[in-house]
């Protein structure tokens, strides 16, 4: 795993965790829930590049 994808799972797994504290403090799911689209997107966009040497 590439250094930049492990600063990626990271920095997802901290705005989920953000989100997810955010929507608890509030009691409003939808932070939560329309964060999770944009991360899952993000995530997929990581894994998916291809690297050319």
């Amino acid at each position: 795993m590439k250094k930049y994808q492990k600063r990626t799972i990271y920095i997802s797994i901290a705005a989920l965790a953000f989100f997810l504290v955010l929507s608890l403090l509030t009691k409003n799911w939808g932070f939560f829930l329309w964060s999770l689209l944009p991360i899952f997107i993000v995530l997929m966009t990581t894994f998916s590049t291809k690297f050319d040497k």
